[in-house]
């Protein structure tokens, strides 16, 4: 069985924490009585990433199926009429998703850590692989036609694939057709669910993409019903997205018959 290799590089993130405090004898602290506080900066040479996807990334570390908790609780949830859009009430409510499926002590840990950001460098390197599945099939034409399977062309080890630049390395992948969501089996792209459910009801178009297997890794996020063996079903895409929950709902159905990984 052939393997299309995937990559990537280790990110850096630099915390700089500045602890502010009195000393014990400062008139001003004792009079103002200031609480302790802890001020945290943080630079990167990337893009912001996604706070949502963190939040994941960081419930995976705890336990692999707490990830897909999180992921049905999110997408089942219901808009509440006093829901807003600003980036506190956003990070709200993500906070008490997480918290949902956690226990007190480790609810805490979750939270700051969510708020050091710390698991967005494992997001820059999705991102990086992300590109590389892109980069492995060759584009006809800026229209990105389709060919009959209903992906792309078939990958080409000698199609030029480029290269991530270390300086764009935190930039989102330019899909074509602009397109935020797209399977990977190996051997084809497909950025459409019928397409998709085409391939996944075509016994022949599975067995072949079988023989030109993507690269797996151990912190790829395997959907807990996904059979070992089985044609390997590549999403990459990001929770909130409409283009996510339609094919998440198509590949976790088909999960018995795929090895579904989200990344």
């Amino acid at each position: 069985m052939e393997t299309r290799f995937r990559s990537g590089s280790c990110a850096l993130v630099i915390l700089v924490c500045v602890v502010g405090f009195c000393g014990f004898g400062s008139v001003s602290c004792g009079e103002n009585r200031r609480p302790k506080n802890v001020q945290v900066a943080i630079r990167a040479k990337w893009e912001g990433t996604p706070i949502l996807l963190e939040a994941g990334e960081l419930l995976s570390k705890e336990r692999k199926d707490i990830y897909w908790e999180f992921i049905d609780s999110w997408l089942h949830s219901k808009k509440e009429d006093n829901d807003s859009y600003t980036a506190k009430d956003c990070l709200k409510k993500i906070i008490k998703h997480g918290h949902a499926l956690l226990s007190d002590t480790l609810a805490s840990l979750f939270e700051f850590s969510l708020i050091l950001r710390s698991a967005s460098p494992r997001l820059v390197l999705y991102r990086q692989l992300a590109e590389e599945s892109l980069s492995s099939f060759p584009l006809l034409d800026d229209s990105f036609s389709n060919n009959a399977s209903g992906g792309l062309a078939e990958t080409n080890e000698n199609n030029g694939m480029k290269r991530s630049d270390p300086l764009l390395v935190g930039r989102n992948p330019e899909s074509p057709g602009g397109k935020c969501c797209w399977v990977d089996t190996g051997a084809a792209l497909f950025y459409d669910v019928a397409d998709l459910l085409l391939w996944l009801h075509s016994p022949t178009g599975m067995a072949g993409d079988s023989f030109q297997q993507p690269e797996l890794f151990d912190f790829d996020h395997v959907h807990f019903e996904s059979l070992s063996g089985s044609p390997v079903t590549i999403l990459y895409g990001a929770l909130g997205t409409d283009c996510f929950k339609v094919f998440h709902s198509a590949l976790v159905e088909a999960a018995k018959q795929v090895y579904y990984l989200v990344l």
